[in-house]
């Protein structure tokens, strides 16, 4: 099991394709491990060599902690790609992961081939917040009231949950959740979250995607990031909710690879 030590702590990371591939970096959102990927890692490596791992407090990495800062966990994933044996990496964050990925950008912007910004914000306390009655149902979700529709409204579509009722809680089931205490530590991190006035600084070729049905992060959050990054271009995924990877498997994979590859020529 690879492990980074960093410090007190360490980061769990796994590999996936041929390394003579262009490096792409996955990042996972808000308390999940990197398995909540899915198949995603698997269909990107036909083309790439990704590079999944688990954020402090997820998955096989290291619970330590009881406040995260957006800028450790860049610094965690600059360490991944430089454990992997790269100066750099293509990189693909969703969510909470889409702030890291700002973070990586402006951090450590050698390390960031592109950048893939998925249904993320710019900052907490500046971004559009989703609907009440979506707050509501993130309440009772994190009070133990869990069934497949109230998931199924906070993550999908209506007309994907329509068709696939089961679809979005029985991801979570897979997506190896973590404990409260560390989702916390993540959540105050989300929480001071705020590169909206050093977004002009990113000069890695960006693609902002969002699903157009988001309810949890509303797509006009997207429309924020791609206006304040120089040359961004913002992809709305018309009808896909927050989980669009899940939705749209193959549209998303299109996309990435459009993205990330055509940055690659350009660099050649």
């Amino acid at each position: 099991m690879p492990l980074i030590h960093r410090k007190k702590h360490f980061i769990h990371y796994e590999t996936l394709g041929d390394p003579r591939n262009p490096p792409l970096l996955l990042i996972m959102g808000l308390a999940l491990s990197s398995r909540a990927w899915d198949r995603l890692p698997e269909l990107m490596a036909r083309r790439f060599h990704v590079l999944v791992f688990d954020n402090r407090g997820t998955g096989k990495s290291a619970r330590v902690g009881v406040a995260y800062r957006m800028a450790e966990l860049a610094d965690d994933a600059a360490a991944v790609i430089e454990a992997c044996g790269f100066s750099s990496a293509h990189v693909f964050g969703i969510s909470m992961g889409g702030m890291i990925a700002q973070e990586l950008a402006l951090r450590h912007p050698d390390r960031v081939r592109s950048l893939a910004l998925g249904c993320t914000i710019a900052s907490w306390r500046k971004s559009t917040p989703p609907s009440l009655k979506t707050k509501l149902d993130l309440l009772l979700l994190n009070l133990g009231f869990v069934n497949p529709d109230r998931v199924g409204r906070i993550l999908v579509s209506a007309e994907w949950h329509a068709q696939n009722p089961a679809g979005a809680i029985d991801w979570i089931k897979r997506a190896e959740r973590t404990a409260l205490r560390f989702a916390t530590a993540q959540v105050l991190a989300i929480a001071r979250h705020h590169t909206l006035p050093r977004l002009a600084h990113i000069r890695a070729p960006t693609l902002v995607i969002t699903g157009g049905a988001d309810r949890l992060v509303p797509p006009v959050n997207s429309e924020v990031l791609a206006r304040s990054i120089p040359g961004a271009r913002l992809l709305v995924v018309p009808g896909a909710g927050h989980c669009f990877p899940l939705e749209r498997e193959e549209e998303t994979v299109r996309a990435l690879s459009e993205h990330f590859l055509a940055s690659e020529a350009r660099a050649a």
